[in-house]
Formats: structure tokens, C-alpha cells, sequence
């Protein structure tokens, strides 16, 4: 099971609905954007009110979050608009508050529960926010991805991209990235990839292909195998996450199927 593949979901669109959980303090909302049954992962809107407040807890799951506007304090970490947090499961997560009201772009890898037990060592260190439009934490992708086994659809790139790969997963190959995509990007080879992907438009503008243009506020999320291509933008900045290994291997023009588990 995977996540669900959706050509498009414009997020302005998706009703909010109340977020009930057991130990969760009233007054957040949901957007709900997609999940994994089998897993119980996740993918939410998350919109947090001025003045929310939550005690300290911890949470069994891997959680992300991106601050898509306002602040946010939570694991004793400050966030403001921009900055990108993984936080490892079994993190001591509160105090969590907010200021002037949040809107996050929120992932679970599990059942998201609010625990406040007995809390087990974090599964990983901790790690400092990242701001995601500080252009001194943008590198090349060829740089990023050294060692990946099959990024040949990122060859010789008239217009090369820069990224920030935020979460490199080595057990399981999972990533999360920022790709920068400059003026007159266009990357001319078609490719796939062997894991579900999910992509968040938040600046500019991209074609994957060349009906489908996305813009900021806009989600794709494309199951193993979907061809794309020819990729371009204008200043586009995409957060996109893999939930398997990171392949982008070039196909040749023209192919209309692929085996996605070769």
C-alpha cells in the first residue's frame, strides 16, 4: 500500500475540519491531503490559531513539518515562515506554542498520538530547523544526490537545479528535498521512480510535462512508475518527499509504460 495518486489538489480548496484527538488541545485545524492506510501515514494542512498552547508530550511517529506561514515553537526549536523540522520519533515535543497562528505543511509516518507516558530515547538526534529560502543552504543537486545509484535524468543540465535534501533516510531510502528549479529551467529526459512520491508548489511556476503546469499552493503525488516529462520551471520551489529509495533513472523519449519494480 502507498500513499493515493493524485494528479493535482489545490490545497485553497480542501476543507478544514477540527483536529479531535485524545491529549490534543482544542482549537487546531486539518486539511487532510493525503495517506497510507497500511501505515497509517499522513499528509496534512495543518492551521494553528494565535495564542494555541500545548503542554510537554511525545509522539511514537516520525513527524515533519514546514511552516508555511506565521511561527511556531515546538522541541525547543523556533520556527518562523520557511523553516523545515524533522522531528524523530519519541522527541520531546512541548511545549508547543504559537504566537501570531501557523499554517504547517505537516507529515506522520505512523498513527499521529499524543503521548505523555513514559518516553523512550528518541529513534534519532534531533536536528536544527532549516530555512528553506536561505539560498546559502541551496546546493546542486549532482552535489546532493553523490552517491545515489540512478539519477541519470539529472545528466547535463543546460539550467542546473539547486536543492537542500533535508531528510536522507538510510535504512529505508526515504528522502525529503528541496528542488530550486531558476529561470529557463527546462531538464529535456523523460524518468520515473521506483517509490511513490508527493510534491508541494510553493513558489513559481512548474511543468511536468507539458500540460500540467503547477503553481504555489498547489500538490501532486504520483504512485511508482508514473513517466514525467519534460520537466521545466521559472523559479519554481518544490518540497517534494520520497517514500522509498531516491531513483530518477532517464527513459527514452517516447515510452508510454515502465516496469517500476525493476
Amino acid at each position: 500500500m502507498t500513499h493515493t495518486g493524485q494528479r493535482r489538489i489545490t490545497i485553497d480548496q480542501v476543507p478544514r475540519r477540527v483536529w479531535r484527538a485524545e491529549g490534543l488541545p482544542f482549537g487546531l485545524l486539518t486539511r487532510h491531503i493525503n495517506e497510507d492506510p497500511e501505515t497509517g501515514a499522513q499528509t496534512l494542512i495543518v492551521d494553528v490559531p494565535p495564542g494555541w498552547r500545548m503542554p510537554e508530550h511525545w509522539n511514537s511517529a516520525d513527524l515533519e513539518l514546514l511552516v508555511r506561514d506565521g511561527d511556531l515553537a515546538i522541541a525547543g526549536r523556533q520556527c518562523g515562515r520557511g523553516h523545515y523540522l524533522f522531528l524523530p520519533s519519541g522527541t520531546e515535543l512541548g511545549p508547543v506554542s504559537s504566537e501570531q497562528g501557523a499554517s504547517l505543511i505537516f507529515w506522520t509516518d505512523s498513527p499521529f498520538e499524543v503521548r505523555q507516558d513514559e518516553r523512550p530515547a528518541p529513534s534519532k538526534p534531533l536536528g536544527e530547523t532549516v530555512d528553506i529560502f536561505d539560498t546559502t543552504n541551496w546546493v546542486p543537486v549532482r552535489e546532493a544526490f553523490a552517491g545515489v545509484t540512478d539519477t541519470s535524468s539529472h545528466g547535463d543540465l543546460e539550467v542546473p537545479t539547486q536543492c537542500i535534501r533535508l531528510r536522507k533516510v538510510e535504512e529505508t531510502g526515504k528522502d525529503t528535498i528541496l528542488f530550486v528549479m531558476p529561470r529557463g529551467f527546462s531538464k529535456k529526459a523523460l524518468e520515473f521512480h521506483h517509490s511513490t512520491e508527493e510534491i508541494f508548489f510553493l513558489g513559481g511556476w512548474c511543468a511536468t510535462d507539458p500540460e500540467h503546469v503547477y503553481q504555489a499552493g498547489e500538490y501532486l503525488c504520483w504512485e511508482p512508475g508514473v513517466i514525467h516529462g519534460v520537466v521545466s520551471g521559472w523559479e519554481a520551489i518544490c518540497l517534494s518527499k520520497h517514500h522509498g529509495p531516491l531513483t530518477s533513472p532517464q527513459i527514452p523519449v517516447g515510452a508510454s509504460g515502465i516496469d517500476a519494480e525493476r
